[in-house]
């Protein structure tokens, strides 16, 4: 590691002035890809916590499974965990309206069903409220009382209350409350109604691998399974739209930005280049091949690329961890389960890809003209940038101004600067306009369901 650092250092003190621009442009290449990949992955952890807290923390289900189904699939070796799911229906709790659920105890926090007060619904005759709901009803309403619950076929009965749960921000928002019942009182209330079996399965497991041999060795229609099709596709394994166009953004600004980089470091290394056609020449002179002269300046690029990397991932991790903290405090309403600092490997692996490719990519050529140089030519003088008759009349300066003149004389004399500097701004402006289409996107993608 020091010979690695001392070597770096002393090819970058020998050519301070000539390699600033280029490691400078390999910086922001490698921090642009670092913290666009670290955002992207900080985003996809932050929607995956978001579709658990909105639809549950299950991947598959099955409709109506029997006693033997249920016990196959919860012993399997990848199940994490799994569950018994019921909606029964409308219903009136002290004379307002309300909807009657039941779960599992053991698959109700994959629900985000968390029991703050008492205990879980375990008897024929006991209901579980959540908080504001029972705080609504009445003040004097505790744990242990007795309530009032009608039914959708009107018939009226008295329940305890045997326990408060954590409010549910949809329900909340409809102004409906949620009540929980036992899974038997459920069955007996509403046996029409479709019961849903959830599965968790455990981390890296192989989802539909799992779900075709739980089809297959069980004999289950594939009508009878359903997914959580948002869960699946933010952790790769469902080609479910909810996440296809997160995906889609990460390559598109890979792409731009490797482009982008590709044409600002190959125009800062030509000139870098350029500025070195007598020294070239005198090399060729004293011997040097065409080969070698082209791995000399290839070996510079390399040296860069070393220098710059580390310094464009810690930038751009900085960059990911300033973003993600102006997201969580400035709007935690939308964005307060986003992680506030993500160590993506996959940002780190892509940016030092970037930066090894756009470095090579750009020193391709210029490395070729370098070893093109004719020694006599580069001595002389000769092989510098010619200026056509046409300019040489001065038409230019009579038209504009000396500063202007001589501003699109140079730029017209390099044609090949020229392209590139018109698509260096190009290129910024789509980025620019990208990113703001980008964010209108997020904004419409990521939605919230909290009131």
């Amino acid at each position: 590691m020091k010979s690695y650092l001392s070597l770096v250092t002393k090819y970058l003190s020998a050519h301070k002035k000539k390699t600033r621009l280029t490691l400078i442009s390999v910086v922001i290449s490698v921090t642009l890809i670092t913290g666009i990949f670290s955002m992207f992955e900080g985003f996809i952890k932050f929607e995956k916590l978001q579709i658990i807290h909105d639809y549950g923390n299950y991947h598959i289900l099955v409709k109506d499974a029997t006693e033997e189904e249920k016990n196959a699939i919860a012993a399997r070796p990848d199940v994490q965990n799994s569950g018994r799911w019921k909606e029964v229906g409308k219903a009136n709790i002290n004379g307002q309206p309300c909807v009657l659920g039941a779960v599992d105890s053991n698959f109700a926090p994959n629900m985000n069903i968390n029991v703050i007060e008492g205990s879980y619904p375990n008897g024929k005759n006991q209901i579980m409220l959540e908080k504001w709901a029972l705080e609504n009803f009445s003040p004097d309403l505790n744990v242990g009382d007795a309530v009032k619950l009608t039914l959708s076929n009107n018939q009226e009965s008295e329940f305890i209350i045997s326990g408060v749960y954590n409010d549910l921000g949809n329900m909340k928002a409809q102004g409906v409350p949620g009540v929980l019942i036992s899974n038997e009182l459920a069955e007996k209330i509403a046996p029409d109604k479709t019961e849903l079996f959830l599965i968790e399965f455990k981390n890296k497991a192989d989802i539909i691998k799992a779900e075709e041999e739980i089809k297959h060795n069980l004999n289950i229609a594939a009508e009878r399974i359903g997914h959580n099709e948002r869960l699946l596709a933010v952790i790769g394994q469902s080609a479910h739209e909810a996440a296809m166009g997160l995906y889609t953004i990460g390559g598109v600004l890979f792409f731009i930005v490797l482009l982008a980089g590709v044409v600002m470091i190959y125009n800062t290394f030509n000139i870098s280049v350029m500025e070195r056609i007598r020294q070239f020449g005198l090399l060729r002179c004293i011997g040097a091949s065409q080969s070698q002269i082209e791995k000399l300046v290839k070996r510079e690029g390399l040296y860069i690329t070393l220098a710059a990397i580390p310094i464009g991932i810690l930038l751009g991790l900085l960059m990911t961890l300033v973003c993600s903290a102006i997201l969580k405090f400035y709007n935690p309403g939308i964005f307060g389960l986003m992680p506030l600092f993500t160590f993506s490997l996959s940002g780190i692996g892509a940016g030092i890809l970037v930066g090894f490719m756009t470095v090579f990519t750009a020193v391709f050529l210029p490395a070729k003209k370098a070893g093109r140089v004719s020694p006599v030519n580069a001595v002389t003088g000769s092989n510098e940038v010619k200026v056509s008759k046409k300019l040489k009349r001065g038409y230019l300066t009579r038209a504009f101004p000396v500063d202007m003149a001589m501003g699109i004389n140079n730029a017209l004399v390099k044609k090949k600067t020229l392209i590139l500097m018109s698509c260096s701004i190009a290129l910024s402006i789509i980025m620019f306009l990208g990113f703001q289409v980008f964010v209108d996107f997020m904004h419409s993608s990521l939605k919230t369901t909290k009131p």
